[in-house]
């Protein structure tokens, strides 16, 4: 009968396989490279039309067939010009986009101007969507009652109204791609901010003391007694003459001083 396998040793065979943990996806760096896109794309849809204008004759003049289309991109100057503040959706979009480059790299600089920068640039776009671009129209004088008379034939009372009638103005396709990517990338932003705030120790407590380290400490520290009650030690001072816990407990004697005899109290038979 051969000998049968022996405890404490395994068959030979394969290394059992171990599953690898998964890796951790870093929010930090995905909500940065978010911030980046919605940067870019904000860029190049500034390329798009800011303003849709429609002019239709036809509301106030039945014999006029047709429309006029007209789109009012960001950077517009004939026919009608954009806003000049419509100029800084872009630029602040831009600048998100580039302070957050640092956080798609593992670090932190630049949060705060990376989230200040998108939030103003969605609000700046959710202001322009509401916003009339074409300035407002007044006459007065000879002027006014010429056209006056025109204006009571269309049924208007003032060129405003005329405009508001035949003019449609709505935002165009670049402004509303900016304002969604602008929520995108504020959302992403202050995330990135408030993560890196909450990590940073320093900036959460910024008027925590500082921790005495603890370690062992040098000198040297009596303990207390088993009763647990310590008491302090007493200072030995000499004394001039002969020493009662000498002579009465251990029966011996100083130099020079009389020794005990054996009917002296504390002293010990057969001492001399």
């Amino acid at each position: 009968m051969g000998p049968g396998p022996q405890p404490g040793f395994a068959p030979a065979g394969p290394p059992p396989a171990f599953a690898q943990p998964a890796t951790p996806l870093d929010l930090g760096r995905i909500a940065s490279a978010i911030t980046v896109v919605a940067g870019i794309v904000v860029l190049f849809c500034s390329l798009l039309d800011l303003y849709s204008v429609t002019v239709d004759p036809g509301k106030v003049d039945d014999s006029v067939d047709g429309t006029v289309n007209v789109g009012i991109g960001f950077y517009s100057v004939v026919p009608f010009n954009a806003p000049v503040v419509a100029l800084a959706v872009p630029i602040l979009m831009l600048v998100a986009a580039l302070t957050a480059v640092p956080g798609l790299l593992g670090r932190r600089q630049g949060t705060l101007v990376s989230a200040i920068s998108a939030i103003a640039a969605t609000l700046l776009g959710l202001v322009l969507m509401f916003a009339n671009p074409l300035p407002g129209v007044e006459l007065t004088g000879d002027l006014r009652r010429e056209a006056q008379r025109d204006l009571d034939d269309l049924d208007v009372s003032s060129v405003n109204q005329l405009v508001d009638r035949v003019v449609n103005i709505g935002p165009g396709a670049g402004l509303i791609i900016a304002v969604v990517f602008g929520f995108i990338a504020s959302a992403a932003a202050g995330f990135i901010y408030l993560r890196s705030t909450a990590a940073a120790p320093g900036l959460a407590h910024p008027m925590r003391a500082p921790i005495p380290p603890q370690g062992p400490q040098s000198g040297f520290v009596p303990m207390p007694p088993q009763g647990g009650q310590f008491t302090a030690p007493t200072a030995f001072i000499p004394s001039a003459g002969p020493d009662a816990f000498d002579q009465t407990q251990l029966g011996t004697s100083r130099p020079g001083a009389p020794s005990a005899g054996p009917g002296a109290p504390g002293g010990y038979p057969g001492q001399s």
